[in-house]
């Protein structure tokens, strides 16, 4: 695990895609399933950016796995193929063993499309029991969220006015 604070990455955090065809049902709008595999593909995208550690490498070389014991999703508006999507990852919560998520996705044009609230607990995966999260770790979370205060009043409205629209 890193030991070591770097320079920190852009807060808050947004990762970009394009909806493909593919990813759409019958009506050409994104099956609803997709928008959690949205959300989490921008988690674990954070996870490298920020705590500069994948989710799979912390598995498979720390013996640390994350699973999620929450996950929910608001639906704002559809997505169709060849939509830019940005999906905003900010920390909810930040507890002992877990951390919640807030993640806002957002086409280009500036209409929110959803909201998802995802939360995941540090265990050890041998134990398969909750462990503290660790302290490198815990420091670089605290980190992002100091570089987005704005976190801590995440109600009705989006928490980064300049980068997404107040939900309606």
């Amino acid at each position: 695990m890193p030991d070591n604070i770097t320079e920190p990455s852009v807060a808050p955090f947004i990762h970009r895609r394009t909806i493909r065809f593919g990813e759409t049902d019958a009506a050409a709008i994104v099956y609803t399933a997709r928008f959690f595999e949205y959300a989490l593909d921008a988690i674990d995208a954070w996870y490298v950016e920020v705590v500069t550690v994948s989710l799979y490498s912390l598995n498979m070389e720390h013996n640390i796995s994350c699973p999620f014991v929450h996950a929910s999703i608001d639906f704002k508006s559809a997505l169709r193929p060849g939509d830019e999507l940005a999906v905003t990852v900010l920390v909810q919560k930040h507890g002992r063993s877990s951390l919640s998520f807030r993640v806002l996705g957002e086409c280009s044009n500036g209409i929110l499309s959803f909201i998802g609230t995802f939360t995941l607990v540090f265990v050890d995966a041998a134990a398969l029991r909750s462990i503290p999260i660790p302290a490198q770790i815990s420091a670089r979370i605290k980190e992002y969220m100091d570089r987005c205060p704005e976190n801590t009043a995440l109600g009705d409205q989006s928490p980064c006015a300049e980068h997404s629209p107040s939900v309606q």
